[in-house]
């Protein structure tokens, strides 16, 4: 398996890329202002040779050294003297005949002419040129001469190649007939132009790697706090969280006070594990409550179970009519006991399952008037009672709203003795009410039921709402017990709607406040 590159090798190796590119930014700029100025100082001296050169046309030249016909030298024959009388005295200069304003002599006619200086006159069809060369005059050939020749006389520099001297940057012009072209070697401007870029390309390349380097180590620096997440991460992944998630390693202050990237990756990265311990802790309470919920249901299925069982029995037996007929009663009676604790248990599981609701217009005190009503009938001897009803209707379950009144009326029932005054009313909710989906509290409706009983004992009120919690401990009940499931199927119900139940405080008796959502 081939090894991926690091990110702090990626990232020093984009450092150094970066900055060779800066580098060669630099390199090609400064070496464009370098050549553009130095060409802007020999266009400058250009352009005084030119002017002088013009000035001095019409000096005569000068004569050169005469030939002496007495020189004892054995190299002297009659065709040079021949050629010294035809040219009036004068040697013939190579590269060209002798036209006026021409080249003079070394220094072309006079001191202070630099190194590499270029002069060229053309007249009526002849030509002659020169270049100060090894501090002597060298006259131009006949191929030089042309390429001078095509040199344009608009007086702009111009740049030439003549094979053996050199380039030269050149200006024409015609003055008074005459060609006159001047011009400046700019070898010395090349050769300085390839040192500046030989020294800035090797200090280039030496800056670049030891940005190269240097970025390597600060990358690595940086990303140090990554190695304390991954660590983290990987004691993670290593543990059995069905078995052991409590105390997960979380990434230190390193990590997080660190850049902030790596910052924001450990605190993400912090916040999952406390998800994670929060989800297990809350699966566990879960598995805790499923565990309890099965024992309370078995046990309150099997002691009806043998009592159905027992009384068969009984009355298989040979025993009197009367007796088979109470056994028979009680058969029947534990068996809609039953099916009440089955159905109870049916209506928390679908809730549990998140079963969509109605969602529709309800008024309630029609609702509230058939609860109190059933409940006169079946304990006429608690005072059933309508309290303060506003006229508001409340968005949700019709069903589900009627199971919560029989609910609440049934355990006011079951705990309270006779002669309990039970008291139901429907207000608008009090300021700061709010639903579990934060509803505001202008759109909630409150449902109040209260008694005056002997209240909810204060060992179980953080519990009332919880499967299975009764006013006793006792597991045995008689055909008036409760099965326990009651507050939980009214607390599941009014989540489910929207809204919430709670235990509110009171001198006396118990007082339920549900609050739903108004139509």
């Amino acid at each position: 398996m081939t090894r991926r590159p690091s990110l702090a090798g990626r990232l020093s190796r984009a450092l150094a890329a970066c900055v060779a590119l800066a580098l060669i930014v630099m390199v090609a700029a400064s070496t464009l202002v370098m050549r553009s100025w130095m060409l802007g100082n020999m266009d400058s001296e250009l352009h005084h040779l030119s002017q002088r050169a013009g000035e001095h046309l019409d000096v005569e030249d000068t004569p050169d050294d005469e030939v002496d016909a007495d020189d004892d030298s054995d190299d002297d024959s009659d065709e040079g003297a021949r050629a010294v009388q035809q040219s009036g005295g004068r040697v013939p200069r190579p590269g060209g005949p002798v036209v006026p304003g021409g080249p003079k002599g070394p220094g072309f006619g006079g001191s202070g002419i630099a190194e590499g200086t270029l002069q060229y006159v053309s007249e009526d069809g002849q030509a002659a040129g020169a270049v100060v060369s090894n501090f002597s005059v060298t006259y131009l050939n006949e191929p030089a001469l042309a390429i001078l020749a095509a040199v344009p006389t608009d007086g702009a520099p111009h740049t030439v190649r003549l094979k053996e001297l050199g380039t030269f940057r050149v200006t024409s012009q015609v003055v008074d007939g005459k060609t006159v072209l001047v011009g400046v070697q700019m070898d010395s401007v090349d050769d300085v132009v390839m040192m500046l870029v030989a020294v800035e390309v090797g200090l280039s390349l030496v800056v670049a790697i030891a940005a190269g380097f240097a970025g390597r180590a600060w990358v690595r620096r940086e990303l140090r706090p990554l190695g304390v997440v991954r660590a983290a991460a990987a004691d993670i992944a290593s543990r059995d969280l069905a078995d052991n998630a409590e105390e997960l390693t979380r990434v230190g202050e390193e990590a997080t006070s660190g850049p902030v990237e790596v910052a924001d990756v450990a605190g993400a990265l912090n916040s999952m594990i406390d998800a994670v311990e929060d989800g297990m802790e809350r699966r566990a309470r879960s598995e805790a409550k499923l565990r309890q919920f099965v024992a309370d249901a078995s046990h309150e299925l099997r002691t009806p179970l043998a009592s159905v069982q027992g009384y068969a029995q009984l009355a298989r037996r040979d025993i009197d009519e009367a007796s088979r007929t109470q056994a028979l009663e009680r058969i029947s009676s534990e068996g809609a006991r039953m099916a009440s604790l089955v159905e109870e248990m049916l209506t928390l599981a679908r809730l549990d399952g998140d079963r969509a609701l109605k969602r529709e217009n309800i008024d309630v005190i029609p609702l509230i008037l058939d609860a109190l009503s059933d409940a006169h009938v079946v304990a006429p001897d608690h005072a059933w009672e309508l309290g303060e009803a506003a006229d508001v209707q409340v968005l949700g379950d019709e069903a589900a709203l009627r199971q919560i009144l029989t609910n609440l009326l049934a355990n006011a029932r079951v705990h309270t003795p006779a002669g309990t005054r039970v008291t139901v009313s429907l207000t608008r909710a009090p300021q700061g009410a709010e639903s579990d989906k934060g509803a505001p509290a202008s759109s909630m409706v409150t449902l109040r039921v209260a008694d005056d009983g002997p209240g909810i004992p204060a060992e179980i009120r953080d519990r009332v709402f919880d499967r299975f919690v009764r006013g006793d401990s006792s597991r045995t009940r008689d055909g008036r017990g409760s099965s326990g499931l009651g507050m939980s199927i009214v607390e599941s119900l009014a989540r489910a709607m929207g809204g919430s139940v709670r235990l509110a405080d009171s001198e006396k008796g118990t007082v339920i406040h549900v609050t739903l959502p108004a139509a």
